[in-house]
């Protein structure tokens, strides 16, 4: 029975009942995505506060993830340099070409309150 497996040339483990490890497999797959899009806009939603994070992908620094805000759920903490462990991670989307844009949210101009 193989003891790991491969995946864009990375190995896996194979833990004790003939499977990859999921949380070492989520890991990677959401870092590397990060990864590969430094430079560009992220809506990150995560358990910790501040809950709600859009800005920025400055850098992945091992597992962890650096975002310049440009907004967050508290007003006080927009701007801020952020460093998430990609653990705490719920939720994120990455802006792409030719897919939909995180809106700005802060300047709302419609009728809705």
């Amino acid at each position: 029975m193989r003891d790991q497996f491969q995946f864009d040339n990375f190995d896996f483990n194979i833990n004790g009942v003939g499977r990859p490890d999921i949380n070492t497999v989520r890991e990677f797959v959401v870092t590397e995505e990060f990864r590969v899009n430094v430079g560009k806009k992220a809506l990150i939603l995560i358990a910790p506060f501040p809950f709600l994070i859009i800005g920025t992908i400055k850098a992945v620094n091992g597992d962890f993830l650096i975002i310049k805000a440009d907004v967050t759920n508290v007003n006080e903490l927009d701007d801020e340099i952020f460093r998430i462990h990609i653990d705490e991670i719920e939720v994120f989307y990455i802006e792409q070409p030719g897919k939909p844009e995180i809106p700005d949210i802060r300047h709302r101009n419609d009728e809705h309150d």
